[in-house]
């Protein structure tokens, strides 16, 4: 691990190097933050009364290079749980974003965002995924831009801890995104279809969901922002011997920051909230408290 951790900021390193020395077309971005938050969902703890918020530091960077019809993203990041390493998670990726115009003005067009991310943690990998991102997008006006979504992914789990989790992810989601008056207030509204087909079926689900999120100007160089985010699953198997019977989850996130601009490439920001998972799986069941405060690069 600690190889392909010195590989990974080496590869950084170089990264950095180059996009500082070609700046029109190389820029690098990035976060880190401090908070607590719900932990990751392959995380096993069989506990009734375990606790899956936890503190911990989230930290990303990534190098972007545009080539003309396309931009490819390259990022490494951390998140470390100091109460449980074993949660610890360290993701490579590498993005790309295609767009295709469907009209001579642009108004509509086709994105492709095809990526690969590789995780491991502290014993190893955790699980690697390919995705293809396919958006149709039409902006009616300044105000008002309408999205079609469809995304597909393969999660290649390790079976290092328990198995049947590798399975094929699919999301659905019809965006709408407006801004009032082309003013500095922006509002994004979604629907979403949720599905996973795994090699065990009780980590199969169909859901669906919602999610709304606003940001506005308070000042030129300070925002506010709100997220609330819903979704329902239905899994397809009995959980558990210990709980036979299907799962089914109810999830809720609802979050405020401000995000304060420090020059033109730093930011700090500062969000809290709450999150829940309603669950009649107890050991997949969790609610409170959920926070950040952080900085960044852009």
């Amino acid at each position: 691990m600690k190889r392909i951790a010195l590989a990974a900021t080496l590869a950084s390193a170089v990264a950095l190097q180059s996009a500082w020395a070609q700046e029109d077309r190389v820029w690098v971005d990035g976060e880190l933050s401090y908070g607590l938050d719900v932990v990751p969902p392959d995380v096993v703890d069989t506990s009734p009364e375990q606790d899956r918020i936890r503190s911990g530091f989230d930290g990303e960077i990534g190098v972007n290079y545009d080539l003309g019809p396309a931009i490819v993203r390259a990022s490494a990041g951390a998140r470390i749980f100091p109460s449980e390493s074993d949660y610890n998670r360290y993701p490579l990726a590498i993005a790309a974003r295609y767009d295709v115009p469907l009209t001579s003005d642009n108004r509509t067009r086709l994105r492709f965002q095809p990526s690969y991310e590789y995780v491991f943690g502290n014993d190893g990998r955790v699980f690697d995924r390919p995705r293809l991102d396919t958006q149709l997008i039409h902006r009616h006006n300044p105000e008002h831009t309408t999205t079609l979504r469809l995304r597909y992914g393969y999660r290649n789990q390790t079976e290092r801890r328990f198995s049947g989790y590798d399975q094929s992810e699919w999301l659905g989601e019809v965006r709408h995104f407006w801004r009032p008056n082309g003013g500095p207030t922006r509002i994004t509204g979604s629907l979403l279809g949720l599905r996973a087909d795994a090699d065990d079926d009780r980590f199969s689900y169909n859901g669906y969901g919602a999610q709304l999120i606003a940001r506005t100007d308070l000042r030129d160089d300070l925002q506010a922002y709100g997220r609330v985010y819903f979704a329902h699953r239905d899994y397809k198997a009995p959980f558990s011997s210990l709980y036979p019977y299907d799962r089914s989850d109810n999830t809720l996130r609802v979050t405020a920051g401000l995000e304060k601009r420090l020059n033109e490439r730093f930011s700090l920001f500062g969000e809290a909230g709450y999150a829940r998972n309603n669950s009649n799986v107890p050991t997949r069941q969790y609610d409170g408290f959920v926070g950040r405060i952080g900085i960044i690069l852009r």
